[in-house]
């Protein structure tokens, strides 16, 4: 599964069931630990792919 070939539409559905699926078996506090786990995955993962795509844009430039 490639997530860059769904559509925008498609993302948000495909987010919103899992949530839906998940939370159906944890406790309210539970869900909320997760989530914040979660944007601090999201939060990562976007310091992640900002400084790949600055370390490829220089190797673009010295090229």
């Amino acid at each position: 599964m490639c997530f860059s070939d769904f559509s925008s539409c498609n993302l948000i559905g495909l987010s919103s069931s899992i949530a839906i699926s998940i939370s159906n078996n944890l406790s309210a506090d539970e869900i909320s630990i997760l989530s914040i786990f979660l944007n601090s995955l999201a939060d990562n993962l976007g310091i992640i792919a900002t400084k790949k795509s600055i370390e490829e844009s220089n190797k673009n430039y010295s090229l």
